[in-house]
């Protein structure tokens, strides 16, 4: 078999091989790797220079001053910001543009954006706007998606070739296309800077809903334009300022000229300053009964609200079919529902009904129609029911109440004889017999005549021995000839076993009566039966 091999293989071709490499190699330093360019720098200028140079088409044979090799972990990026240093800053910012945009895309690099060797004129930037994040700059682009030939928006549409700027008269020069009449409108109410308002999706534009906020839009409110209420603003916080009270808007159509207050909305509506309503019951003077059917000016004279009197009398002086008998507060008997049935609380008066008193008609104390003046004493009415024809005064409450005649009571406490003891359960009969109340004498004796086991001795005192409680026990409080606790005897039968007119010792002292009588006559003493004669303390020689 015959012994082949490939051409670049062989000795000649190896050695040919490596003279091309050096000699292309040697060709791109001499010539500064301008034969691997796609094209031309960049010359245009903007009258900085950085590091010395004022645009990139001057280092055009000076590769490596943006191009690293593949080992350099800080890439072409890290050479842009070797120079652009202000951009290296806004990285970090979160409120530049760059910032937003490496914040959003962490891995984006120079290049993405910024792109050369396509001629000295051609442009540095160039993006994909779709994919710009533009809201994060404060503005939407939700709203300027096409331009009103349905052609997609452009950066140099409101940015012109510059898209660092943005000049304001841009929104109005576009808008008064679309509407001459509403734009020239807007801008003399709010002013032309529509960014401090408009945010590309309009939160405070032709969408905004006013009832997700404080003051809900109803009536004709709803139709009035913004700058009625909100006038002069210019930003977000001079819409928010707006008052939400009525009077601050409708000062000027107030014919009541203050009035009634500033609260606007008390009587009338977001409808209609017409029809009124008012809620009395909110003020000091609250409607009831036929007052809630009377028209305002009834009250309301000449059309003065405030400072009307809220007394009964000055409206209804005229009503008045007493003639001013009963004073001025017709309230004490009537009421709003009508001047009839009228009622008196009589408990505000100086005589408060009680029991049988409730129930009786006004006429039959008030006979005549008389009111003032009239007595409160019972007997003024009730003389002829009296019973008793006056023998026990005119202060019937003495034993009656309001309740009925009958049961009776009298407080015998009240009296010249208060009841005690025994005295207490008694009924009246037992002691008032024949019905006889007055000049009955309060002695004990008056009912309680002497027995005859007294014999007289004792008086007609008979509390100086007895209680009210019972007859025994009793005790004996009054002189006594002899001392009441010889010999220890507990009661007087001891001594007086047959009657208080006579006494014994022999109860005690046993003798023997031949003894005694022996005893005495020795001694020249006849009288031996009266033993105290000669013993008076008890305590005398028994022999």
């Amino acid at each position: 078999m015959k012994n082949t091999r490939i051409g670049f293989l062989t000795p000649p071709g190896l050695v040919a091989s490596g003279l091309t490499t050096l000699i292309v190699l040697a060709f791109a330093v001499l010539r500064g790797g301008a034969m691997f360019s796609p094209g031309a720098l960049n010359a245009q200028v903007n009258g900085n220079t950085i590091g010395g140079y004022a645009s990139h088409a001057e280092f055009a044979d000076q590769c490596s001053l943006c191009h690293v090799p593949l080992w350099d972990a800080a890439g072409m990026s890290g050479r842009c910001e070797s120079c652009h240093t202000d951009i290296a800053d806004h990285r970090s910012d979160p409120a530049t543009l760059h910032g937003i945009i490496f914040q959003m895309t962490p891995d984006i690099t120079c290049q993405t954006c910024h792109t050369d060797h396509r001629g000295p004129s051609a442009g540095m930037t160039e993006f994909d706007s779709r994919l710009f994040p533009h809201f994060m700059l404060g503005y939407s682009l939700a709203g300027h998606v096409a331009l009103p030939n349905g052609s997609p928006f452009t950066c140099s549409d409101c940015h012109g070739s510059d898209i660092t700027t943005f000049d304001l008269a841009t929104c109005q020069a576009c808008h008064e296309q679309l509407d001459a009449t509403f734009t020239t409108v807007h801008v003399l109410s709010f002013g032309t800077d529509c960014l401090a308002c408009h945010d590309g999706i309009d939160t405070f534009g032709s969408d905004f809903d006013h009832n997700r906020f404080l003051f809900d839009l109803t009536g004709q409110h709803i139709g009035a334009p913004c700058s009625t209420c909100h006038l002069n603003a210019r930003t977000v916080a001079d819409l928010q300022a707006a008052p939400t009270d009525c009077f601050s808007c409708h000062a000027e159509d107030d014919p009541h000229e203050g009035r009634f207050g500033t609260d606007c909305s008390a009587c009338h509506s977001t409808d209609s300053w017409e029809p009124v309503s008012f809620d009395h019951s909110l003020a000091a003077f609250k409607l009831e009964g036929k007052h809630a059917q009377v028209e305002c000016k009834s009250c309301h004279v000449n059309a003065v609200y405030r400072g009307t009197p809220m007394d009964c009398y000055t409206c209804h002086a005229q009503d008045d079919a007493h003639m001013g008998s009963f004073g001025t507060q017709c309230g004490n008997c009537h009421n709003p529902a009508g001047w009839l049935p009228a009622f008196f609380d009589h408990n505000l008066s100086s005589f408060p009904l009680t029991g049988a008193h409730v129930g009786l008609a006004c006429a039959q104390c008030h006979s005549g129609g008389i009111y003032n003046g009239l007595s409160t004493d019972c007997y003024s009415c009730h003389a002829a029911n009296d019973a008793h024809n006056g023998q026990y005064g005119a202060n019937c409450a003495a034993c009656h109440t309001t309740s009925g005649w009958k049961p009776a009571f009298f407080d015998h406490n009240l009296s010249g004889f208060p009841l005690t003891g025994a005295h207490a359960g008694l009924s009246c009969t037992q002691c008032h017999g024949g019905g006889v109340f007055n000049g009955l004498s309060n002695a004990c004796a008056a009912c309680h005549a002497e027995p005859a086991f007294h014999a007289g001795l004792f008086g007609l005192d008979c509390a100086s021995c007895h209680s009210t409680n019972a007859w025994k026990p009793a005790s004996f409080n009054g002189s006594h000839s002899f001392p009441l606790n010889h010999g220890g005897g507990t009661s007087c039968a001891t001594c007086h076993p047959s009657g208080f007119t006579t006494y014994t010792c022999y109860g005690c002292h046993k003798h023997d009566p031949n003894e005694i009588q022996k005893k005495h006559l020795e001694k020249g003493i006849n009288d031996f039966q009266n033993c105290v004669s000669c013993h008076p303390s008890g305590h005398e020689d028994d022999d």
